[in-house]
């Protein structure tokens, strides 16, 4: 009798154990399944280049359906058929990517600050992305430099139907680009898509 006692105690123990375990196991691969979710979402962007519209999302990337609106700006691109906001598309790329971030309050053109984007850039004219297929291959973005999103320097005009546009960059009011700029992580690879619509 002691002997069956003690082997039905060992049997439940090894149950529970293995219950635990189990239990265990799955609760860890929960916990990874989450965190690999977790890690694939983040800030993105969608510019509809015609528009003027940027959207912030929060979400998977390039996936609007799983995603969430984080806030819309109206915003001013460069000036079509001169000196566009480059196409990923048009260079073999599904979107372009946030670089870096820099402080530009003594510069009127894109103060207060200015949102890097991984756009190529060359050091003579056209200033942008070589053999670029708009404008009829005579894009030339008269300056050099980095493309990317920036303020207007306190000139409101600079957003109107009547401006003709940047030089390929993306302009914001002051207030939005200063709430990006504070918002956005260069480091966390944050996409950057455009559409022509």
């Amino acid at each position: 009798m002691r002997k069956t006692l003690i082997l039905v105690w060992f049997m439940l123990f090894l149950s529970l154990a293995a219950v635990t375990a189990t239990l265990f196991f799955y609760r860890q691969l929960e916990n990874k399944n989450k965190k690999e979710r977790i890690n694939k979402e983040n800030f993105w962007f969608l510019l509809e280049r015609q528009s003027n519209l940027e959207t912030l999302y929060y979400g998977q990337p390039g996936r609007v359906t799983d995603s969430k609106i984080v806030r819309q700006f109206k915003v001013k691109t460069g000036r079509p058929n001169e000196r566009p906001t480059p196409l990923p598309q048009l260079l073999g790329r599904e979107y372009w990517l946030i670089s870096g971030k820099t402080e530009t309050k003594d510069n009127p053109e894109t103060g207060p600050y200015f949102i890097s984007l991984d756009i190529p850039v060359t050091d003579d004219e056209p200033y942008g992305p070589e053999k670029y297929p708009e404008c009829e291959g005579r894009c030339n973005w008269v300056l050099p430099g980095a493309f990317g999103l920036h303020g207007i320097g306190g000139d409101d005009s600079k957003l109107t139907e009547s401006d003709p546009g940047s030089s390929g960059c993306i302009r914001h009011t002051d207030e939005d680009i200063t709430h990006l700029y504070n918002l956005i992580d260069p480091t966390k690879s944050i996409r950057y898509y455009i559409e022509n619509s």
